[in-house]
C-alpha cells in the first residue's frame, strides 16, 4: 500500500546517550483530516494532532499505523539512527556504550515530526491526490520561507505556492485570498497550522 507520509526534518542532534538523550523521543503526528487514530506497535496511543513520548528501539523502526473511518489505512516505520554523540564517547564501551545499547538510548528517531495524507477509500490513487501531496509537502517544508515572502508581498516561494494551486482563474483567486488573509497566515506558529489555514480557502489541491 502506498503511504503518503510527508516528513519534516528537524535537528535531533541533542544530548549524549542515556543521561542527556534519555530513552524516549517526543514524536509529533498530524494529518490532513484530523482527528486520526494513531497506533504504535499495534497499541492505540491517541488521535492526531498528537505528541507522544516513544521508547527508543534499536534495530528496525517502530511500526506506526493511522486509521480513520472512510479512509484507507496508512502505515510506516519510525526511522531511527545511532546518536551521533555516542561516537565521541570515550567512556568504557562495557559500562557506557553497553548500557545505552541495551536501553535503546543511543537510538534517535529522525525526523520527529510526521504528517500523513489520508486517502479516502473512493478517491483515485493518482491525479488530484498526487497534487494534494505535492502541495502539502511544499507547504510543510517551505512554510517559513513562504511566510517571509508573504510579509514582503512577493518572492519565489510564494510564486511557487500559487503555481501549485493551478493556473489562470484559480491562481488569481488564491493570490487575492492570500492578500486578504495575510495577517492570519503570518500569525501561525507551526507548518501544520499554516497548511490548515491555506486549505480553509477551498482553493488548494
Amino acid at each position: 500500500m502506498r503511504t503518503f507520509i510527508i516528513l519534516i526534518f528537524l535537528s535531533a542532534l541533542t544530548g549524549c546517550a542515556t543521561i542527556i538523550s534519555g530513552t524516549t523521543n517526543e514524536i509529533s503526528f498530524s494529518s490532513n483530516v484530523d482527528p486520526v487514530d494513531v497506533y504504535i506497535d499495534g497499541l492505540k496511543v491517541g488521535k492526531t494532532p498528537l505528541k507522544v513520548d516513544v521508547d527508543k528501539k534499536a534495530g528496525e523502526g517502530r511500526p506506526v499505523r493511522f486509521e480513520k473511518d472512510g479512509y484507507e489505512q496508512q502505515e510506516f516505520k519510525l526511522r531511527n539512527r545511532v546518536d551521533w554523540i555516542v561516537v565521541s564517547d570515550i567512556s568504557s564501551i562495557i559500562v557506557s556504550g553497553g548500557i545505552d545499547v541495551l536501553s535503546g538510548a543511543i537510538m534517535e528517531y529522525s525526523p520527529r515530526q510526521y504528517h500523513v495524507e489520508m486517502k479516502e477509500k473512493s478517491s483515485p490513487e493518482t491525479g488530484s491526490l498526487s497534487r494534494q501531496v505535492q502541495f502539502a509537502s511544499f507547504v510543510l517544508v517551505m512554510s517559513d520561507e513562504i511566510k517571509r515572502n508573504l510579509a514582503l508581498g512577493s518572492g519565489p516561494a510564494l510564486e511557487s505556492l500559487v503555481s501549485l494551486v493551478g493556473k489562470n482563474q484559480s491562481s488569481y483567486k488564491f493570490s487575492v485570498w492570500l492578500g486578504e488573509n495575510r495577517e492570519n497566515l503570518l500569525s501561525t506558529e507551526t507548518p501544520e497550522q499554516f497548511l490548515s489555514i491555506l486549505r480553509s480557502s477551498g482553493l488548494t489541491p
